[in-house]
């Protein structure tokens, strides 16, 4: 991403502070809290993406759940997550 930015500020505790500096120094991985920050952030995005596929795949798994099953709650929990682990393979 290029062009314009936006500045961003948080609080944290000045332990955070101390155990990030010295992390970064020790690493030499990056050359500024910011940039591991922006690194850290991009993953956890990342990561969050992949989490919400999985869990379209879930809710779309228990949409044809239901309209298999008129009466899913008489049928045992074993039993639900049996068909569910069906759909979502």
């Amino acid at each position: 991403m290029t062009g314009k930015v936006t500045t961003m500020s948080f609080t944290v505790e000045p332990e955070f502070v101390k155990f990030l500096n010295s992390l970064i120094a020790k690493t030499g991985m990056y050359h500024s809290k910011s940039e591991f920050l922006r690194d850290a952030a991009r993953q956890r995005m990342i990561q969050l993406l992949g989490v919400e596929a999985e869990y379209a795949k879930v809710h779309e798994a228990a949409k044809k759940l239901r309209k298999k099953t008129k009466f899913a709650r008489e049928l045992s929990q074993v039993e639900r997550d049996e068909i569910a682990r069906k759909y979502v393979e």
